[in-house]
């Protein structure tokens, strides 16, 4: 079983990328710098991967600023015009060099018509490509998020196939055995690799506390000027509780006693980190929603004990991954909102393609009689789908055309 083939697909597909490098982003030890070996293993290329955060790669490079030509049996003459890179080269963490970016273009404009970049990073690599303006036009940027269960029961054989495309008629089948058991142990433990590969909740406890640490201390470190840690902490310790529900910047800052700039602040920096995601409000208008409250999820929603509030942020972790699919394979731009009126009817998360509803998700733990507000926003927003999503095993039910209960395994099967 190989989990990290679906993106692999995508991310090191020479008809895909072109001639174009590949930036892998997204949370620490989610898997890149493993998929990355990986592919470099195929191809028999291993030695082609190079650390900056190990020293003998900043001595290779001090005292040879090309030394990763060193290791190809070949360098091609001056670029063929159809000639398509033959050698893969990763740099890991290679943002943390103080110049990468013009180094990073001048390798690429020297050697790109024989050589194929990746470029692996997390919350510093996704900030800091969008400062300038060196590499536009370069590269194609994808982000590995936690698993899901199509990671896990298909791999390798994965195919477009068996997804369902946006613009087609509605097809709902059952999953596999295989495929509702991985939807099971997803939701149980994690999505991140490790704790999801060792299957035990204790070592899945050990590892989050950890993986926390680790986010709020040195990648807030590396990433910010942000001093107080130990109230930082605090504000992620309290945040679980509000998960689902819109959060309020300036109740947060008078819990912890200090400015609405500095919570602001530390939200925006634990999410540059990956700690979490949040989502807006749909109005209509983006600029009216950005203004409101926005909903928050953890990209590990194995940090939530309660049941209700840890299944609606696993579905929100899968949306989101099917959201980010269709955008990358050019399906359309889709964007992930919640909708709710002053009165307080809500449904958790409406999708939004090319700036029109598309579909309505509810969630629920067993309760299988229709939310109201389903109907209601359908309505509203005449948006062609609408599903409360249940973690009950094998339920199925089209209430009135368009509009579904429907078990998670059933729903998730439906999404890439």
């Amino acid at each position: 079983m190989n989990l990290y083939q679906i993106i692999g697909k995508w991310a090191f597909s020479a008809s895909f990328l072109g001639k174009r490098m590949c930036f892998l982003t997204g949370p620490r030890q989610i898997g890149k710098t493993t998929l990355s070996l990986l592919h470099l293993k195929s191809l028999r290329q291993e030695k082609n991967y190079y650390n900056w955060d190990i020293l003998g790669v900043k001595k290779l490079y001090a005292e040879n600023p090309l030394f990763f030509l060193e290791n190809l049996p070949e360098i091609p003459p001056p670029p063929a015009p159809n000639l398509m890179p033959k050698y893969w080269i990763v740099f890991d963490e290679f943002h943390k060099h103080p110049n990468w970016k013009n180094l990073l273009k001048g390798y690429y404009d020297e050697f790109g018509h024989f050589l194929r970049f990746v470029v692996c990073g997390s919350a510093r690599l996704d900030l800091f490509r969008l400062t300038g303006e060196s590499l536009l036009g370069r590269y194609f940027l994808f982000k590995m998020f936690p698993l899901g269960p199509r990671d896990i029961t298909e791999g390798g054989n994965f195919s477009l196939k068996h997804c369902w495309y946006p613009e087609n008629t509605l097809n709902i089948t059952l999953p596999s055995s295989d495929f509702k058991e991985a939807v099971e142990t997803l939701f149980r433990l994690s999505g991140f690799p490790e704790p999801f590969l060792m299957g035990r909740a204790e070592f899945y406890n050990r590892w989050k506390e950890e993986h926390i640490s680790l986010l709020t201390t040195e990648e807030i470190r590396d990433l910010s000027k942000i001093s107080d840690l130990v109230r930082l902490q605090t504000l992620v310790f309290l945040l679980p509780e509000r998960v689902g529900a819109p959060v309020s910047l300036n109740k947060l800052a008078h819990i912890l006693e200090c400015a609405y700039n500095t919570v602001k602040t530390w939200i925006e920096a634990l999410e540059k980190v990956y700690l979490f995601f949040r989502i807006s409000p749909f109005m209509g208008k983006i600029s009216r929603s950005l203004k409101k409250e926005k909903k928050l999820y953890f990209w590990d929603w194995g940090i939530l004990s309660e049941g209700g509030k840890r299944f609606e942020n696993f579905i929100a972790v899968q949306l989101i991954r099917t959201l980010s699919a269709w955008n990358e394979w050019g399906w359309g731009r889709f964007e992930l909102y919640y909708v709710r009126t002053k009165e307080g009817k809500e449904v958790d998360f409406l999708v939004v393609k090319n700036g029109k509803p598309f579909m309505l998700i509810e969630t629920k733990l067993s309760e299988v009689n229709l939310d109201p507000s389903l109907l209601y926003f359908k309505k509203r927003l005449n948006a062609p789908y609408a599903f409360q999503v249940i973690y009950h095993p094998d339920f199925l039910k089209q209430v009135t055309p368009g509009i579904f209960v429907i078990d998670a395994s059933r729903f998730l099967y439906l999404l890439a």
